[in-house]
């Protein structure tokens, strides 16, 4: 393979040298042929990782070795022709050892120094680095299925928030390519004001191993910046992104509205509880002072919590205002039979009402058609009730109970204030800043109420 030369005496010559050198080098399969591919000479490197002894080699063809595909394709020949008129044939390819397992092997065949000699030829086993590349590619491909197939924005980065890579879903919601997210561009997304809280999380992470944000993230399609959770964990052990962070951003910007409108109804109703609580003590009082037997107050009571809970029915169902026509229907249809109903007539627009107002004026129609049925117009065949309200240009609607073709004796007028006259001459004005007129005609009761169709 290359001359022999003098060497001072004890010392090997360079054939020896290169001998030695060769044999020295077991991970590699090196071997010589002849123009034709008949192995000439065969080193230990190549027994250890083809399987095959020198005397199985020498004097046979080194196309063995090839897988049966790449010798029916003729490709130990190119490859040697190659190499002869190149001057080197690189390859990458399965070989075949003794015992007919595969390996992968790089290859490089190059002519020998005298080309009428033939080719030497180096093979390195790479199977495991090659079955590791494979791997490699078959979690890559399994990382981008998953990642391009959730509805969250996946991203990879470094452990500062230096940006790799980032799904398509990312790229869809912001609007910024990949070019303009990786490093530090995907901040262009971030609204200006969470910057530092997104900064000071991956500086917290670097210690905890885990990245937790909530930040607003603009939406290409109609500029809006929506809250998002983030979050993401540094990858250890991984073939393909040891090092590297992995992470999520969900939309949670609808979440955390009902989470704040919870936490607003929880406060309503903290509120309400309270006042309902108050309502319910100045009910019991003011009934206690006016009644006169424990039979009366417990009777009256009752009628006047059920009173109460229609209204808080309705506020229920609204969840906010209520309509006044609902109040006045849920009063009226609590006291009258269908027999009455031809004698009652309702009219008014619509109005909301919040539940301060709502509750109030509850109790004050409880009381007028508690009264119109014992005394008034609810009572008598010929009776009539008119129940009409309006709403002024200023935002007050006055609300009117007329009743008529009452015959009234004196002796049955009230000869004191009651509950009723009380909630509606002096707790009205002073809880909603109602303006109220009460009258007890001789032909039935006439009352007025003015508030604010806004009053809270």
């Amino acid at each position: 393979m290359v001359a022999n030369r003098q060497s001072p005496q004890g010392t090997p010559s360079s054939d020896e040298l290169l001998r030695l050198v060769i044999e020295s080098a077991k991970d590699y399969a090196i071997f010589s042929m002849d123009p034709n591919g008949i192995v000439t000479s065969w080193n230990s490197g190549a027994e250890r990782v083809l399987g095959y002894s020198d005397e199985e080699m020498i004097g046979h063809s080194a196309d063995v070795i090839f897988t049966p595909e790449d010798r029916e394709a003729g490709v130990p020949d190119e490859e040697r022709m190659h190499a002869q008129v190149h001057g080197r044939a690189e390859d990458d390819r399965w070989q075949v050892r003794s015992d007919g397992s595969y390996l992968f092997a790089s290859g490089l065949t190059m002519p020998l120094e005298d080309r009428s000699l033939g080719f030497v030829k180096i093979l390195r086993d790479r199977t495991e680095q090659h079955q590791a590349e494979a791997r490699l590619r078959e979690n890559e491909e399994r990382f981008r299925i998953l990642a391009t197939s959730i509805p969250q924005l996946v991203f990879r980065s470094r452990g500062d928030g230096n940006r790799t890579w980032g799904s398509p879903q990312w790229v869809e919601f912001t609007g910024l390519s990949l070019k303009e997210s990786v490093g530090f561009g995907w901040l262009d997304a971030i609204h200006p004001d969470d910057h530092e809280l997104t900064h000071s999380a991956w500086r917290d992470a670097a210690t905890t191993g885990d990245y937790y944000v909530e930040h607003r993230v603009r939406r290409q399609s109609d500029g809006e910046f929506r809250w998002h959770q983030t979050r993401a964990r540094r990858v250890e052990g991984d073939e393909i992104m040891s090092g590297d962070w992995v992470g999520t951003m969900t939309d949670v910007h609808d979440l955390r509205g009902l989470k704040d409108r919870q936490q607003m109804l929880m406060a309503e109703l903290q509120h309400r509880t309270r006042n309902l609580l108050a309502v319910v003590q100045s009910i019991a009082n003011q009934t206690l002072r006016t009644s006169t037997s424990l039979e009366t107050f417990g009777s009256e009571y009752s009628s006047r919590l059920r009173a109460l809970g229609r209204v808080q029915g309705l506020l229920a169902r609204a969840e906010a205002n209520v309509d006044l026509r609902d109040i006045v229907n849920s009063e009226l249809a609590a006291h009258v039979n269908s027999s009455k109903e031809d004698n009652i007539r309702i009219e008014g627009q619509s109005v909301a009402l919040p539940a301060a107002s709502a509750q109030a004026l509850g109790l004050a129609l409880h009381e007028l058609a508690t009264n119109a049925v014992k005394h008034g117009a609810l009572a008598q065949d010929d009776g009539k009730l008119d129940v009409v309200w309006k709403v002024s240009p200023d935002g007050r609607v006055t609300l009117n109970w007329n009743e008529s073709g009452v015959n009234m004796p004196n002796k049955e007028r009230p000869k004191r204030k009651g509950y009723g006259s009380e909630l509606i001459e002096r707790a009205l004005p002073y809880q909603l800043n109602a303006e109220t007129k009460l009258e007890f005609a001789t032909d039935g009761v006439r009352c007025a109420i003015t508030v604010s169709a806004g009053q809270s």
